[in-house]
């Protein structure tokens, strides 16, 4: 029988689109050996890419998450949390564990979204369960399965009053100029990997969950987050990412709020590929619906060189439903099964 992941990392295309320009990660002609790779190349291009996203100015603060409220979910145990990301600043926090209790340890899951509510099945004005056919509702979905969950906050959210999403992007503009400006060391994608390590760290506090077992999961701009924290983090042990435009002129990654103008200058030398290949032997899998497509292999097989050290090729995998930005079910389930096989996991029932 062929694994789900060996179905998943061979491109299956016979065009895959204009070429990207990427290049190798290692010179041609050379010879890398792993231990190359993990003493020399690997730091070097992890300090490249920290260099990208900067350092906030932040004084010490107390780290302590703060319990808001217990939900009354039907499928799990779940708190709001207020869990501080600087000394005056806050993101909302939802903490999902499974209703079965053991002496056993459990897998977990770092879900950042632009609000947890939207993850987790809840929406907190209205205090109302969201429909359960809301196919992006990955932690709640994997809370269903088992896992130990913390669904985290976007900026603006936890920075502007009121944030409202609006055409112009106001509240996202607004949010940024005020980190920014008292950050002005950093970027936006960097204020949203800060965030979302800080979410990691309140999962690893966990005494239930396992360490050796943790995903980092997200739809769109939560692809995004998903994708740097866990590249730039060894504590995520496997990454999917939803349709959040792996290459830099798939999306807008030039919006103030990521990147800026770093994305398109030239003298960057880095492209997401030389992301992804941080993230080598861990698993990765992109779900490609409209953002991302067969182009999006490009930048897969670029890494593949890395994953290779390792005799890990296969744990590079993208799943396109070409279907739009909004992964069907059938797409998630297949997502969840990969998952499960890496992890090693018998597969659980959920609802989607």
């Amino acid at each position: 029988m062929v694994s789900i992941s060996a179905e998943l990392s061979c491109p299956a295309y016979s065009d895959l689109g204009p070429d990207e320009g990427l290049e190798p990660i290692f010179a041609a002609g050379t010879s890398v050996t792993r231990e190359t790779w993990e003493e020399t190349l690997r730091p070097e291009l992890l300090t490249r890419w920290n260099a990208v996203l900067g350092h906030p100015a932040v004084e010490d603060f107390d780290r302590t998450p703060m319990l808001r409220e217990v939900l009354p979910l039907p499928d799990c145990e779940a708190g709001v949390y207020e869990l501080p990301t600087g000394p005056r600043t806050r993101q909302l926090v939802f903490l999902l564990q499974p209703r079965e209790r053991s002496q056993a340890s459990v897998p977990g899951a770092v879900v950042p979204y632009y609000t947890p509510g939207a993850m987790a099945g809840f929406d907190l004005s209205s205090r109302t369960l969201l429909a359960e056919e809301t196919v992006i509702q990955f932690g709640l979905h994997l809370v269903q399965q088992g896992y130990l969950v913390v669904c985290g906050q976007a900026f603006p959210y936890n920075t502007v009053p009121e944030p409202r999403q609006t055409k112009e992007f106001a509240c996202w503009h607004a949010g940024t100029a005020r980190v920014l400006a008292e950050n002005p060391d950093w970027t936006g994608m960097g204020k949203l990997v800060w965030d979302t390590r800080l979410l990691t760290d309140v999962l690893l506090a966990q005494p239930r969950v396992d360490a050796d077992r943790i995903v980092a999961i997200g739809h769109s701009l939560g692809g995004k987050m998903a994708f740097y924290a866990g590249c730039l983090d060894g504590r995520i042990k496997a990454i999917i990412a939803s349709d959040f435009g792996i290459g830099f002129s798939f999306t807008n990654w030039d919006a103030p709020w990521y990147l800026g103008p770093k994305a398109h200058d030239p003298a960057l030398g880095l492209a997401h590929h030389h992301l992804l290949a941080l993230q080598a032997p861990r698993p990765f899998l992109l779900v490609a619906g409209s953002c991302d497509g067969p182009a999006s292999w490009q930048y897969l097989n670029k890494a593949r060189s890395v994953y290779a050290l390792y005799g890990r090729e296969d744990a590079l995998g993208l799943l396109d439903h070409a279907s739009g930005h909004s992964p069907p079910p059938a797409a998630m389930r297949t997502a969840y099964r990969w998952l499960a096989e890496q992890f090693g996991l018998p597969e659980r029932p959920f609802r989607i």
